[in-house]
């Protein structure tokens, strides 16, 4: 992007951002972040007490490990009165998933848990929106409930590892704050704040119930686990992390074979699910693999121990059966709709175009794909450029090519590509006008000409005829006929020269038109191979 004084900057397209956090990942200088609500969230904390509720989602085990309960306390001593349990509101959508396939509201589907994956199939293949399972987010289902069952009438805060969540608040208009665990962090370290270790298995008092297994949606096939506890036969398949996702993700809509694709895809954006959300927190801050497993081992242990009780009974039958009594399926239901900018791809001769103001001339430098600016191959970075969504400064190879001494030469170039541009731009309307001007003489040419041969053919025909008829005279000398006779033939004669003359002369008129034509269209090439030249200059 570039400023009013013509300065370069990197700015984030929020059209087509689907907020996976990658891009922050991938940058080893931390010149990366994301933008969630936690400032406004604060403060309407402070300012409105009571009239926030906080939703937590589960995976707060794996960003406070060991003090995640005393941290939920500090809020209820800032003000915050009701804190829900996420892992409830995903309780709430397994039920929602399993009666909407026994009811025929959806049948073979992509799980919704994930907002990137929602967010990249309503901005970038929109093929994939009416497979998506039509049951709300964990966190949207537990605001929907508080609100509707509960009568939860304050404005709902969703405290989770995922940037991503704000399109889907946005869209859905049910939670108005997107708090992440990073930002809070970051705010306790500025004030100083510290928690006491409880441990991991404490139960924290929540407003409401806290959840049974749905405390397992934060991880890879949790989704999974849920439903096969109810659907032992349901075929599921799984897919986490960003580069194996979107990869099935484009091959999942183009399966021929209906009977190969699973009941369920389970998918999620970020390796090792929600647990290990870019939000999270820094990448110091961010638990090991073998960690985040032992924590959620315990987690589950705990979910279990809720769900049997002290007598083995299971609870999720008894917790489905009373949301069956109590809640409207279609309450907990949505639609997707497409979003963001759609961008065609360039043609070969404008690819080819932009690849040369890059001075990527053979096949070679057009494929180096060193991917030094942020895209896989050169083409993308390339298509990027034409869309205007990148800059050719960005491109290693292009900034060194226009360093030191070639900087004079490409200037010089440049300057060429002016004195050609102005040229042709003043000249092209003449060249054109004064083709216009041949094009009708030729026309008159051939078209005058086509009168004239029809009318000698008609003269012919005459004088053939009167030629016969001298041939029967009646009361003329045969001298006199024989003059007329004579002479007619000598006309007839001169006649058929002037037919072929005229016959020449009208393909003349017609090479001059096919000239004309030629010359329009060769004016048509330069004049758009200029333009195309100047706005990628």
């Amino acid at each position: 992007m570039t400023t009013q004084e013509g300065k370069n900057y990197i700015g984030i397209n929020y059209d087509n951002c689907i907020y996976c956090g990658e891009c922050i990942r991938k940058c080893p200088h931390d010149a990366r972040d994301f933008e969630d609500d936690y400032e406004d969230f604060i403060e309407d904390m402070y300012s409105k007490k009571g009239k926030v509720s906080l939703l937590v989602d589960p995976s707060i085990r794996v960003a406070f490990p060991d003090v995640w309960q005393d941290v939920l306390k500090w809020f209820y001593t800032q003000g915050i009165r009701k804190i829900y349990d996420v892992s409830f509101g995903a309780d709430i959508a397994t039920w929602a998933q399993l009666r909407t396939v026994e009811t025929n509201k959806a049948g073979k589907y992509i799980t919704s848990t994930c907002s990137a994956v929602i967010s990249y199939a309503e901005k970038h293949d929109n093929s994939l929106l009416d497979k998506l399972s039509p049951v709300h987010s964990p966190a949207a289902c537990m605001a929907i409930y508080a609100k509707t069952k509960l009568k939860d009438t304050a404005s709902f805060a969703y405290l989770g590892p995922c940037p991503g969540r704000k399109d889907e608040f946005n869209n859905t208009k049910l939670i108005k704050y997107n708090v992440t665990f990073t930002r809070m962090k970051e705010y306790f370290e500025k004030r100083k704040i510290s928690f006491a270790n409880t441990g991991q298995g404490f139960n924290f008092e929540f407003t409401h119930k806290q959840g049974l297994m749905g405390a397992l949606y934060c991880k890879p096939k949790g989704v999974k686990e849920n439903l096969l506890i109810n659907r032992p036969n349901c075929n599921i398949s799984n897919c986490d992390g960003l580069s194996k996702t979107y990869y099935h993700l484009n091959r999942y809509s183009k399966i021929e074979t209906k009977e190969y694709i699973p009941d369920v895809f389970e998918v999620l954006s970020c390796d090792d699910g929600c647990n290990g959300g870019v939000g999270i927190g820094k990448d110091k801050e961010v638990l090991p693999p073998a960690v985040i497993s032992r924590v959620m081992d315990i987690t589950r242990k705990d979910a279990e121990k809720r769900r049997n009780g002290l007598f083995n009974i299971n609870k999720s039958d008894r917790l489905f059966k009373e949301f069956d009594k109590e809640l409207r399926l279609e309450s907990f239901l949505r639609t997707y709709e497409p979003h963001g900018s759609k961008m065609r791809q360039p043609t070969f001769d404008e690819l080819n175009n932009v690849f040369n103001t890059m001075f990527k001339f053979t096949d070679f430098d057009r494929n180096i794909n060193c991917k030094a600016c942020g895209y896989k191959t050169c083409t993308d970075m390339a298509v990027a450029v034409f869309h205007g969504s990148n800059i050719k400064e960005n491109c290693v190879y292009f900034s060194r090519n226009i360093s030191g001494n070639d900087s004079a030469q490409v200037a010089e170039v440049k300057h060429s590509l002016d004195a050609v541009e102005k040229a042709v731009t003043e000249n092209l309307p003449a060249i054109k006008s004064k083709a216009e001007e041949i094009r009708k003489e030729a026309v008159s040419i051939y078209s005058n000409n086509d009168k004239t041969a029809e009318a000698t053919k008609t003269i012919i025909k005459v004088i053939e005829q009167m030629i016969d008829a001298c041939g029967n005279p009646k009361g003329v000398s045969r001298e006199t006929i024989t003059e007329i006779s004579g002479t007619l033939d000598l006309i007839r004669k001169i006649i058929l020269n002037l037919e072929k003359f005229v016959t020449k002369n009208s393909e003349s008129g017609y090479a001059i038109d096919r000239c004309i034509n030629s010359i329009e269209e060769i004016s048509g090439i330069i004049n758009t191979t200029v333009y195309n030249i100047s706005k990628n200059k």
